[in-house]
């Protein structure tokens, strides 16, 4: 039995791929096993006892999804979804998440150099926080749809206009828990950044749309902010806010001013916020790594906005927000099942039960 807990397996039915990342993972101290398809990643990983999984999705014998399936209940074991930039490639991966799986990461496309590095980075970054996540945590992780809350008749005359949400690692399940419980006639519209790569929000964001009440889509650019409307910045974009005539829209581009390695950003998205709506936002920093929305709430706190964070209990990577949290800027820190009513209770400015009536 090895002692070091940097024991990774890669599991790929491309012998190329399996050796690519291999040789990204020989610059750390890891002990690297392969396996070229689901069953027998089941079985190395009864033997090897891996401390990190990659995991491609579409392999023969037994897929990724399958193979996934059975790890999560035998040895649950942060798995991250190693996946190609296709629809049925983004589609399968988000199924992973919503079973278990910590994190995505899009395959490189392997022509160039530039995205060879930053593949290499961010797995390794992720490899180094997945193995630290407890497995407690990964069984609780899997998505869930809570009964929808109710909003009541009594509310203040002018709710709180406008929604922000951050999120990264964990961040889908987070959302999918969050969003369904907000109702059908809900005030403020939401915008979303979640750190996902390019081509996988659109997927996300139709499959949140079939299990919310509200209408949840991937933002396109000048696209008008209404209430009730969830909008999710595209991967690999920015969006922002900002005033167009007598409508507030979004506007999503592919560089902006603040120069910043995520793409998007929910610093970008939050500062938009302050500026557009000064003291009438929401600001939510759900599970994730990195320190990405601290100088959006910084700003936002400046204007008098309302902060929220979730709470370490209940982060599959308590990172996002505890940032927000030792920088003393969170106004409440909630436990993610209790969130949505949070949300509501912030927006319409009073305490409510989930029995009353709209």
């Amino acid at each position: 039995m090895h002692e070091t807990n940097n024991r990774v397996l890669i599991v790929d039915d491309s012998p190329f791929m399996c050796q690519l990342l291999r040789v990204m993972l020989a610059s750390e101290d890891f002990i690297v096993e392969t396996a070229r398809d689901g069953q027998e990643a089941i079985d190395k990983v009864r033997s090897f006892r891996p401390n990190v999984i990659t995991l491609d999705i579409e392999m023969p014998v037994m897929t990724g999804l399958e193979a996934l399936q059975v790890i999560m209940d035998e040895f649950p074991t942060p798995v991250i979804i190693v996946s190609s930039q296709t629809t049925r490639g983004a589609e399968i991966s988000l199924r992973a998440l919503e079973a278990g799986a910590f994190d995505i990461i899009a395959k490189p496309k392997g022509d160039s150099s530039i995205d060879n590095d930053t593949f290499k980075r961010d797995l390794i970054t992720k490899i180094k926080i997945a193995k630290l996540v407890p497995a407690e945590k990964l069984r609780k992780s899997k998505g869930s749809v809570l009964p929808v809350l109710s909003i009541a008749k009594t509310v203040r005359s002018s709710p709180l206009p406008v929604v922000v949400i951050g999120t990264s690692t964990g961040g889908p399940t987070a959302l999918q828990t969050v969003l369904t419980q907000i109702p059908k006639g809900f005030s403020s519209p939401i915008l979303v950044v979640q750190h996902m790569p390019k081509g996988f929000t659109r997927m996300m964001a139709e499959r949140l749309d079939g299990i919310c009440e509200l209408t949840v889509k991937e933002a396109q650019d000048g696209e008008k902010v209404h209430p009730g409307k969830v909008l999710i910045a595209p991967g690999g974009m920015q969006m922002f806010l900002e005033v167009s005539g007598t409508q507030i829209v979004a506007r999503v581009v592919e560089e902006h001013a603040n120069k910043t390695p995520y793409k998007p950003s929910v610093n970008v998205l939050f500062e938009s916020a302050a500026d557009v709506y000064g003291d009438r936002v929401i600001a939510l920093v759900l599970t994730g790594m990195g320190s990405d929305g601290l100088e959006g709430c910084k700003k936002l706190k400046e204007k008098g906005a309302t902060i929220l964070a979730e709470s370490e209990q209940s982060c599959i990577v308590y990172g996002m927000s505890k940032c927000i949290v030792d920088a003393k800027l969170a106004d409440s820190i909630v436990s993610l099942p209790e969130i949505g009513e949070t949300l509501i209770q912030t927006v319409y400015g009073r305490e409510r039960g989930v029995g009353d009536e709209l």
